[in-house]
């Protein structure tokens, strides 16, 4: 049973002709010493005529018998694991990835929806109060005192820098890759 279950799924098309081997070689290594230790649980290791006998006439009794009855039945088993599989994947995919994918989806529209909606907000009242905030400003600069008027105006040229070296550092970071 074992030899057959080896060569049901070791097929020789899909492998290389030494790969092939070394698998032969190792299934045959590890046969032989799962016999040894059961051998060895049953009568201590001894390998005496009637073990040579009970293993020659296993093997042909099955050889006979029940290999195409087993044949069959790993077959239906292999096509039973595939279609459980096959279903199983697919039964994950419908009903664990793609709901979670939609909703990812519609989060990421929503939160998209959210920030236009938040950035038209504060746009709004920005572009009403921004012409009288400027008028304002143009009053308070003609009344503050020129000496005042130099610190002022370094301290905003200072900040314009600083604003113009972070989004140029933005834009570097976020742009576009070519």
């Amino acid at each position: 049973m074992a030899a057959d279950t080896f060569h049901r799924f070791n097929e020789r098309k899909k492998r290389k002709p030494w790969i092939h081997y070394c698998n032969e070689i190792l299934f045959w290594i590890l046969q032989g010493l799962i016999i040894f230790y059961i051998l060895y649980l049953t009568n201590y290791g001894q390998i005496r005529f009637y073990i040579w006998l009970a293993l020659i006439f296993g093997f042909a009794f099955y050889q006979a018998l029940l290999r195409v009855w087993y044949l069959k039945v790993l077959e239906h088993l292999i096509q039973f694991s595939v279609t459980t599989w096959q279903v199983l994947r697919r039964l994950i995919q419908r009903l664990v990835i793609a709901p979670l994918s939609w909703m990812l989806k519609v989060l990421t529209y929503l939160l998209t929806l959210f920030w236009t909606a938040v950035i038209w907000v504060l746009f709004i009242p920005w572009k009403l109060l921004r012409r009288p905030l400027i008028f304002v400003w143009n009053q308070i600069k003609k009344l503050i005192p020129e000496n005042v008027k130099k610190y002022i105006l370094s301290f905003l040229e200072l900040c314009s820098k600083i604003i113009n070296n972070l989004v140029d550092i933005w834009k570097s970071i976020f742009a576009k890759r070519r």
